[in-house]
């Protein structure tokens, strides 16, 4: 896979990821170190821009200034690295891409007396969550960097680190878990968070008038879910002791609501001591490890859920696990509170789930100019394109609309093979590559990419996926985000409007992953599972 956008002369298409707007990667033009953003979209920041002639009257950040403007491709477009200079923000290429990171060189952070307050001369984005054993606050400031002027002042059991190129973290050690209410997500120039609101703020017992003083504790036995009214020894006043949490007689998993796009299970333990795991062997499979319970279900229980067939339950050394067997795959997201356990299945909209009928883009990697990673005198456009006509005359084999990106040794810019999905409105999107680990050649193995954020498309990953490991003979790496490679995730799969997903299907300068790369065999064999990921994603194959 080729990591560096091909050059267009004097200008190529290039993105900046700018401050908290992670999810929201703005286009424009890159010459030399400079990039050039339409006017229109730096106002998806909130900047106000008014355009007189060869310069623009900008308002941003709260400060205002003139700058000079460009017209590029038919686009009044204004320099982002210079704007920069006059925000006091800080404008960098990340290695080997063509995308620029905005983030806020951070004025100060100080963690003291009580108090956390930030300081920053753009809009960042404060978020807060508690992690237990031992119990701390994270504070994470997305869209914040620390620079060399930052000035950081703490007091104990604080930390305070730049824990990924555009997220400052601060971590306070707490007695018990904080109150997250208090924390603000609101983007700002300035956050203040008060610890002692939200680590030690404790609710008042109320007063116990109507009960007499001289009630003894043998007269009210405890009830459980309701406490124990005790007088203690000397007093005159009597205690309430914490209610005794009501143990249910069997694993309470319910069904809140469910519709064709998802499904809602809900599974009520308060006072759960940590949050529940969760991992998905296959598919069509969600397993969810429930901490500090031993409960079982009932012989003959079965949730009237469309989504789930079977739901089986059984104790494990940390507690129960919850198995969870789905009629097809489906996205899941597993939450822990107070009350307990909630389960959000999201179902991919497939349609009448056959492939037949189906309008699929398969899209062979680099070609022509560009060879993509090479090694041992092979090339990846070379690997790319036999293994995407395979998938192809697969697909149409099955009744679906195939449409590649490029049938022969050319090149084809990556905006135009999302513009070719997105005019033929295409259900999904297959791109296929070859790896290179860029370094140490001990990387090896299949990695099926989805664009981080969507959950249908990891669904998808993880149906092909899954098939490709049983046939490919090499080893499997798993699925991944896109966002892990950069911070806005592969461009073919970030501006194509429907599911997709990228695959590498090894490593070529892995010696032991080339020898499989190279074979027809391994082609026609890959080829095949990835039609049949397909069908298992639409639910047009049965699983093993």
């Amino acid at each position: 896979m080729a990591m560096t956008a091909a050059a267009y002369g004097q200008y190529r298409s290039a993105d900046v990821v700018y401050t908290y707007f992670d999810n929201v990667p703005v286009h424009g033009m890159r010459v030399g170190d400079e990039l050039f953003v339409p006017v229109e979209s730096a106002s998806q920041w909130g900047w106000q821009i008014n355009v007189k002639g060869d310069s623009a009257d900008v308002t941003a950040e709260g400060i205002s200034f003139i700058i000079g403007v460009r017209n590029i491709s038919g686009q009044t477009s204004l320099p982002l690295r210079v704007a920069m200079g006059k925000l006091g923000g800080s404008a960098s290429w990340i290695p080997n891409t063509d995308t620029l990171q905005v983030v806020a060189d951070l004025t100060s952070v100080k963690c003291q007396a009580g108090r956390v307050k930030v300081v920053s001369p753009l809009q960042i984005k404060p978020k807060g969550f508690a992690l237990t054993n031992p119990d701390r606050l994270v504070l994470d400031y997305v869209g914040a960097h620390l620079g060399p002027k930052t000035v950081q002042a703490s007091d104990g059991g604080v930390r305070i680190t730049q824990y990924k190129p555009n997220v400052v973290r601060v971590v306070i050690q707490t007695e018990g878990a904080p109150d997250l209410s208090k924390i603000s997500s609101d983007a700002t120039r300035n956050s203040t968070v008060e610890l002692a609101q939200a680590n030690t703020e404790q609710p008042q017992p109320k007063p116990i008038n109507e009960i007499p003083v001289e009630v003894k504790a043998t007269e009210l036995p405890p009830v459980a879910g309701q406490g124990t009214v005790v007088t203690p020894p000397g007093a005159t006043t009597p205690v309430v002791t914490p209610p005794t949490p009501v143990q249910p007689e069997f694993l309470p998993v319910n069904l809140v609501k469910e519709n064709e796009k998802s499904c809602l299970i809900s599974i009520p333990l308060a006072g759960l001591k940590s949050h529940a795991q969760f991992r998905k062997p296959d598919p069509s499979t969600l397993e969810i490890i429930i901490p500090g319970v031993s409960l079982d279900l009932p012989i003959d229980f079965k949730l009237a859920s469309d989504a789930v067939t079977l739901c089986r339950a059984e104790k494990v050394a940390t507690g129960t696990k919850l198995s969870l067997y789905l009629n097809r795959p489906a996205g899941a997201e597993v939450f822990t509170d107070a009350s307990g356990v909630s389960i959000q299945l999201l179902r991919p909209n497939v349609g009448d789930g056959k492939l037949s009928g189906k309008v699929i883009v398969v899209d062979a990697g680099h070609g022509g100019t560009d060879p993509g990673a090479h090694e041992a005198g092979y090339q990846e456009k070379n690997l790319t394109l036999p293994i995407a006509k395979g998938v192809a005359a697969l697909l149409a084999q099955e009744g679906a609309t195939v449409i590649l990106t490029r049938k022969t040794d050319v090149f084809i810019p990556l905006t135009t093979r999302s513009d070719i999905a997105n005019q033929n409105h295409a259900d999904l999107f297959i791109s296929c590559h070859i790896n290179d680990s860029g370094g140490p050649r001990n990387m090896a193995g299949t990695i099926t990419f989805h664009h981080k954020g969507n959950e249908i498309s990891r669904v998808l990953a993880e149906c092909i996926q899954t098939e490709i490991a049983k046939v490919s003979g090499i080893p499997n790496t798993g699925v991944w985000s896109d966002g892990k490679i950069y911070n806005s995730g592969f461009s073919v799969l970030r501006n194509t409007k429907m599911t997709g997903v990228l695959i590498e299907f090894g490593f070529i300068d892995n010696p032991q992953d080339r020898k499989r790369l190279i074979t027809s065999q391994f082609q026609d064999a890959v080829s095949k599972a990835v039609v049949q990921g397909i069908k298992v994603y639409l639910g047009d194959a049965k699983t093993n």
